[in-house]
């Protein structure tokens, strides 16, 4: 939609239309009046988003009293709503109230009722007042005041209606679920896979003491959820794809601890959290926008969605003490290497030039899916900078040595071989002796599935 900047004009015109709309629907009820409106700075106060966090408002109100009439109006001034209550008016405060103080993103909303005779309820009366959503003081001391900039006003804005639209994700749609239905099962296809070198699998837990085939089973079943609401964020997603990015971060934080709480604590799969998480991302904002969902255009706009993420999140590592650094940033900072934020801003060249291609030819092999993806994990050793086993290891563990003792095994048939599950097999012991675990190639074997399920 075109959003046209507002005037000083305007939000005098659009205040005095309000006051005579009110008067006309206190004179068609005569019951308690609930005006909402948006406490939003700026030139710009009417969008998608600003509209349904309007609607979030009255829906709110909706499910804790009878309606007997309700309007609503988009105005460039900002999405307004009249609900009328046959209820107390002081009762219907103390739940606008609470619809007010539920959430951070709720400070946004601006909720005043008229009780029956159309006197304005005002927390003043109980010696309340509204906080200010960027320091924590008091609001009208602020304005009156002009403590904070219209730079920060806005910034905060921003921040709590990304919180808002993680909120929203709530509801899941359809075409969301089939997208987080294939995010959860290329997490129980790359954990089930076997036998997988130095990784939990089904038959062992490879070089793990903390986790087993168990915790990965729980762990991707309290997953689930979170990666429908990722798709449903892209879905209801309105601006570019990398604004969708901090929206995704919020879910995700989310999701990361419904993890360790099913599995009492131990990081099963954070990093598969967020690939998976900016993958169904992306697929449920091109399904939004009836744009093709394929490999390639999820490739593509995850490139696009992480542009600058290295410079952003690795480059200042170089001003921080050793202590401080964490395991990506210390690999960055000595070797220079990006480990899977780079891969995101290339667009996943190992998964979509190695690993695609090679478990579609394996399926078209006849390989069963346990087999392909076996196959396809020996690809990825071949050619990922696996930050997993870097940060245990010399880089060169990774770069070298795994890489040789995968390229041997496709070198002699792979999986195809009859005696490559043995082969495997025997990898994984010595992977399991020298402490070698790949997760990170693990992680970019279910990205590989689910792209190859679109």
């Amino acid at each position: 939609m075109k959003t046209k900047p507002v005037t000083l004009e305007d939000v005098l015109a659009a205040k005095e239309a309000r006051y005579n709309r009110q008067q006309v629907f206190k004179e068609k009820y005569r019951k308690t009046i609930v005006s909402i409106t948006l406490n939003v700075p700026g030139a710009v106060k009417d969008t998608p988003v600003l509209r349904r966090l309007r609607d979030y408002a009255a829906q709110e109100v909706k499910k804790q009293f009878e309606i007997l009439g309700e309007e609503q109006i988009n105005l460039i001034t900002g999405p307004e709503a009249l609900l009328a209550i046959d209820t107390e008016g002081w009762l219907v405060k103390k739940a606008a109230e609470k619809i007010e103080e539920a959430f951070a993103f709720s400070r946004l909303l601006d909720i005043d009722v008229f009780d029956q005779a159309g006197i304005l309820l005002s927390r003043r009366d109980e010696g309340k007042g509204r906080s200010c959503f960027v320091c924590g003081g008091e609001f009208v001391v602020c304005r009156r005041e002009g403590r904070h900039s219209m730079q920060d006003l806005l910034h905060v804005v921003e921040k709590l209606l990304q919180q808002f639209r993680a909120y929203e994700t709530r509801c899941i749609s359809p075409a969301a679920e089939r997208i987080g239905a294939l995010a959860v099962e290329a997490m129980l296809y790359e954990v089930t896979c076997t036998p997988s070198p130095g990784l939990v699998d089904r038959i062992n837990s490879g070089a793990h003491r903390d986790m087993d085939f168990y915790s990965f089973m729980a762990s991707s079943a309290s997953l689930g959820s979170y990666m429908n609401r990722c798709a449903q964020a892209g879905i209801l997603h309105d601006g570019a794809v990398d604004a969708l990015l901090p929206v995704l971060r919020i879910i995700g934080l989310e999701a990361e601890q419904a993890m360790l709480a099913s599995t009492g604590g131990v990081n099963t799969q954070k990093g598969l959290i967020f690939l998976l998480g900016i993958m169904t991302g992306i697929a449920g904002w091109l399904h939004g926008r009836s744009l093709p969902v394929t490999q390639s255009t999820v490739l593509e706009h995850a490139s696009q969605m992480v542009k600058g993420i290295v410079e952003k999140e690795l480059a200042g590592a170089i001003h921080k003490s050793v202590q401080e650094l964490t395991a990506g940033e210390r690999l960055y900072v000595t070797y220079g290497i990006t480990g899977i934020r780079g891969e995101l801003a290339e667009g996943l060249p190992s998964v979509r030039y190695k690993a695609l291609p090679a478990l579609r030819e394996a399926l078209d092999k006849g390989l069963s899916i346990n087999d392909a993806l076996v196959h396809t994990l020996l690809v990825l050793m071949t050619c990922v900078d696996d930050t997993t086993v870097m940060h245990r290891h010399h880089p060169d563990k990774m770069r070298v040595w795994v890489r040789e003792q995968a390229q041997m095994i496709i070198e002699a048939g792979g999986m195809e071989a009859g005696d490559g599950r043995h082969r495997c097999e025997a990898l994984d012991q010595k992977f399991i002796q020298e402490n070698v675990s790949p997760g990170g190639v693990a992680d970019l074997l279910a990205v590989t599935w689910f792209l190859h399920s679109l």
